[in-house]
């Protein structure tokens, strides 16, 4: 627009505005208001089921075993919103919960891990897992895994998850299926981790003679009830 002054009288001079010929300026755009975020509907994990697989390494394999360790104490929430991939997910596992080469769960898993292991050999692999060299449980007292972003569908999933484990945080990707049935919901999961990827050194005696081979398998199933 342009501006014209305007003498209208010869004491007083006044400014005035004259309108651009043509069409009017365009009035400013709306803002365009972001899109509200889904609700998430609050679940709240009722069982579980832990299973990981760690196998020997090293040349004294021979008179070692493959250890099974499970656990079915995980507990944690689930927000769950749709797109699913909105969702999220807080667990927990104590580590004192964790059970080494339980007969009947070596029976199911079969294979190498078929094969009875002695009371005493369980009880040194457990003390040897949860001892400072590897979990330090002493230090942290539970794994707690947190999904920071979830991507994929339908079906099928990955979940980025931050695992805090022995006094340290690592993020991990964690391939998974997930079913929401009613008020029922069932995830799981099933993937190969190594050592290093969560911070860890793998176990190892006799200079390294016998060892536990540096990757492993993680089976978790965890089963949610949504909160009333």
């Amino acid at each position: 627009m342009r501006l014209v002054l305007c003498i209208l009288l010869p004491l007083a001079v006044v400014a005035c505005a004259a309108p651009q010929r043509g069409k009017e300026p365009a009035a400013p755009a709306a803002p365009v208001a972001a899109a509200p975020a889904a609700i998430a509907e609050a679940w709240q994990v009722t069982g579980s089921q832990f299973v990981v697989s760690v196998y020997r390494d090293g040349p004294m394999q021979p008179p070692g075993h493959d250890p099974l360790i499970t656990s079915q104490a995980i507990t944690g929430q689930v927000a769950l919103r749709e797109p699913l991939t909105d969702s999220r997910f807080d667990l927990r596992l104590p580590l004192n919960s964790l059970v080494v080469d339980d007969p009947e769960a070596r029976n199911r898993a079969g294979g190498p891990f078929a094969a009875p292991v002695p009371d005493r050999d369980r009880e040194a692999t457990r003390r040897n897992l949860l001892g400072e060299r590897v979990l330090d449980a002493a230090r942290q007292g539970e794994l707690r895994l947190t999904a920071e972003s979830i991507s994929g569908g339908p079906g099928r999933y990955e979940a980025r998850v931050r695992v805090a484990l022995a006094g340290q945080e690592h993020v991990v990707a964690a391939p998974f299926t997930v079913a929401v049935d009613g008020e029922r919901l069932v995830a799981h999961a099933d993937f190969s981790l190594t050592h290093a990827e969560l911070g860890l050194e793998p176990f190892a005696v006799a200079l390294g003679a016998l060892r536990v081979r540096a990757d492993f398998e993680v089976d978790v199933t965890v089963e949610a009830r949504r909160r009333s």
